[in-house]
């Protein structure tokens, strides 16, 4: 006989034990129980609820007065029927109100503290509020008087949603913490980010070909001899191009406005060089003149057909920069009357630069297009216009 009860307690702990791992599965899984099954959220939500419940109840019910009943009568059955009933009563009820108020909740600016200790309160005032009906039926069913044992019940159901309840703060307290630091981390990444393309932008904007600075320094040299005029000229527009490129506002972008002046400086430079071989003209409509778009996007293009016109063969050179609005795209064409573009393009340090800096600021909506016909032309098409506004 002795045997037969310690392996009945051995059995009921170790039932109890089951029943309270299955709690705590299902409460580390809750938002994915089911969801491959169940695709109704609410549906899946209340089924996992009663779960739980049902769960806990199990690990708790062999320790009661009525299931001691009901093993001795043989209705252990009927009995757990019963249980199920109020389980599934009470557990369903006391979640949907609580869930109505955490969405309720969460739409008001109040801390987290105050909207915890509300959603407590909720539980447990919704909890009581069923116990006393479900104590009733359960004392009608066994046969005894409608509130016997009231207290117990009470207390006993405010013991399980407290605990409830505690554990919903906890798992809503990590999920705050996980979150906060997630959005910690998606920040620093973002700045480094950040970071990394101004890095890569300050170095774009800061390289001036060589070439060009030693040739326009010469040619200032020459013209301080023979024409002291054309060298002041050039000095001035060659001081005024490198204080663009040193960006003192720490900008990334410049109006159309902004880079066809620079251009113009860098051009009047060149042609002041080769005085007249070469001419040039520079265009935009009055709807573009406020868009930004890269510093110092167009001298780089300017450039590379200056040295491949001009400077390679020696002959007359004619470069004209149009600035137009293509059907909501910015459209940029730098022409010229030098030598056609071979088939296989292999794009130089200037061209190569105006890539960088097109992928840097705007990835993924611009083209650049290379053609012989009917005239020798770069076209540049931007498709996100951005206007020049102070937050940029």
């Amino acid at each position: 006989m002795g045997h037969a009860v310690f392996l009945w307690f051995v059995v009921i702990i170790l039932f109890s034990l089951l029943m309270l791992l299955a709690v705590m599965y299902m409460l580390a899984k809750f938002n994915r129980l089911f969801k491959s099954i169940i695709k109704n959220e609410l549906l899946r939500k209340n089924i996992v609820v009663w779960l739980i419940a049902a769960c806990l109840i199990f690990s708790v019910s062999p320790t009661t007065h009525d299931f001691d009943a009901a093993v001795q009568k043989h209705r252990l059955l009927q009995y757990y029927l019963f249980v199920c009933m109020m389980v599934t009563l009470e557990a369903l009820f006391v979640f949907n109100v609580s869930r109505i108020t955490i969405g309720y909740l969460r739409r008001k600016k109040i801390s987290f503290r105050t909207r915890m200790a509300m959603i407590l309160l909720t539980i447990i005032v919704a909890n009581m509020i069923m116990g006393i009906p479900i104590n009733f039926l359960g004392n009608t069913v066994a046969g005894r008087k409608p509130f016997d044992n009231i207290e117990f019940t009470l207390l006993f159901n405010f013991y399980i949603v407290c605990m409830a309840g505690l554990v919903y703060i906890t798992m809503s307290f990590v999920d705050v913490e996980r979150q906060k630091k997630l959005n910690e981390k998606e920040l620093e990444v973002s700045r480094l980010q950040a970071l990394k393309t101004k890095a890569e932008l300050d170095a774009l904007h800061s390289k001036i070909n060589p070439h060009f600075l030693y040739n326009a320094l010469n040619s200032i040299a020459d013209l301080s001899i023979t024409d002291g005029r054309k060298a002041r000229k050039m000095t001035i527009a060659l001081a005024d191009l490198f204080r663009y490129s040193i960006n003192y506002s720490n900008h990334n972008y410049s109006t159309i406005k902004e880079e066809l002046e620079m251009t113009e400086v860098y051009l009047e430079i060149e042609k002041i060089r080769f005085e007249d071989k070469l001419t040039y003209s520079l265009s935009s409509a009055d709807d573009v003149n406020h868009y930004l778009i890269p510093r110092f996007m167009l001298q780089p293009i300017v450039e590379n057909a200056v040295k491949h016109g001009l400077k390679a063969t020696g002959k007359m050179t004619q470069i004209d920069v149009a600035v137009k609005n293509g059907s909501g795209s910015l459209q940029i064409d730098v022409i010229d009357n030098g030598p056609a573009f071979p088939d296989e393009l292999m794009p130089g340090y200037g061209v190569k630069s105006v890539y960088d800096k097109l992928d840097l600021l705007f990835p993924g909506t611009y083209e650049i297009h290379f053609t012989n016909q009917p005239q020798k032309k770069v076209s540049i098409l931007i498709h996100k216009l951005i206007k020049n506004e102070p937050a940029v």
